[in-house]
């Protein structure tokens, strides 16, 4: 497959939404996504299927000062488990020397084995929990990746 990361803007919102409630569960909300598209404090990737079109996975992030806070990871369900999550956070974790970010952070569900194990591979370390994170009383776990962007 000859797939490619473009930067994500407004007019992949709905994309975004369909993407967000197939993998995700409704994550967020239209107005959500849409500040995340179009703030220009936030970035937005997406790995686009040149042949139909289809957004097969996203990442965002927050540019914090020298750090970037990933807000999402989605992965199209049939397409999960295929090595496209790496592509993607590879990308990011690329574009980060030019944004001349230090650390990467982002928060998992505890209880969720399969996103653990794969922040892991990708160089990841749990630094702390956030109790009661998610609407459903769930906790996080905060994981850092230095950058060495410094």
């Amino acid at each position: 497959m000859n797939l490619k990361i473009i930067q994500l803007g407004i007019k992949h919102l709905n994309a975004c939404l369909d993407l967000d409630q197939k993998s995700l569960k409704g994550l967020w909300t239209k107005s959500q996504w849409s500040k995340e598209l179009t703030d220009p404090k936030r970035i937005c990737l997406g790995i686009i299927d040149p042949q139909t079109k289809k957004l097969l996975g996203l990442c965002s992030a927050w540019i914090v000062i020298d750090e970037l806070h990933i807000t999402s990871v989605a992965i199209h369900p049939m397409h999960q488990r295929t090595g496209l999550g790496k592509f993607l956070l590879s990308d990011l974790i690329k574009r980060s020397t030019s944004l001349k970010t230090n650390r990467i952070h982002l928060e998992v569900r505890d209880t969720n084995e399969q996103a653990k194990a794969f922040y892991k591979s990708m160089g990841f370390k749990t630094v702390g929990n956030r109790s009661k994170f998610y609407k459903d009383g769930g906790d996080a776990l905060i994981l850092t990746k230095e950058t060495n962007n410094k």
